[in-house]
Formats: structure tokens, sequence, C-alpha cells
């Protein structure tokens, strides 16, 4: 019971760890910024995963790189807008521009490893 209830707890935390995107702020936050954003939903098992891996991402990211979130079923619209048909994806934003797209769970090395090469 006392596992769950951590699992759960973190669950919800994690949700809040980075800042969420908008139709109404996704332009403004991303407009001179390295981004990376999770495209996620709260019912997606692998999404959590990756959650935490962002969160462990996060302690050892590029100081020019930032995280955020878009929670599908809130912003359906934004994954329209940005072709995202399976859960997790990262896309990778130069100055609001896509530079990549890449689906699944990746590990703290894989992202690391992708922004230095996306965000040369």
């Amino acid at each position: 019971m006392k596992k769950i209830f951590l699992i759960l707890i973190f669950s919800f935390i994690s949700l809040f760890a980075f800042d969420h995107l908008s139709p109404d702020n996704i332009d403004k936050k991303l407009k001179g910024k390295n981004a990376i954003v999770d495209f996620y939903a709260t019912w997606c098992p692998p999404c959590k995963v990756l959650a935490r891996n962002l969160i462990n991402f996060d302690k050892v990211k590029p100081s020019n790189v930032v995280i955020y979130k878009v929670d599908i079923d809130q912003h359906m619209d934004l994954a329209k807008r940005y072709n995202v048909r399976s859960l997790p994806t990262l896309v990778y934003f130069k100055d609001g521009e896509v530079v990549a797209k890449e689906v699944g769970i990746k590990d703290e090395s894989e992202l690391l490893a992708n922004s230095k090469e996306y965000f040369k």
C-alpha cells in the first residue's frame, strides 16, 4: 500500500515539475530558446517513466535547454499542430522551430546526447 501511495504522489508531483504549454503561451515560451516539449497524457504509463527521466535529466541538462510539457488531453490542438500521434513524444525546438521529434521513453543519457546533437 505504501508503494502505491508513493507512486501516486510521485506521479502527481512530476506533472507539475515543468511549465505547461498552451495555445496561448507556446509561441512566446519557445521564442529564442532551445526547448524540449514532452507531449504526454496522465493515463499513459510510459509517459510517467519519461517524466521521471526528465526530472533526472533536468539536474544535468545544459543550461541553455528548457523543458516544457503539454497534456494532450487538455490541448489536443497542440498535439495536432505538431503531428503528435503516439505517446510519449518529445519535440525539440530551437527558437520556436521544430528540429526533431522522438517517440518513446528516453533515459537521461539519451536526452543529454540528443540535446547536444539538436542544439549545436
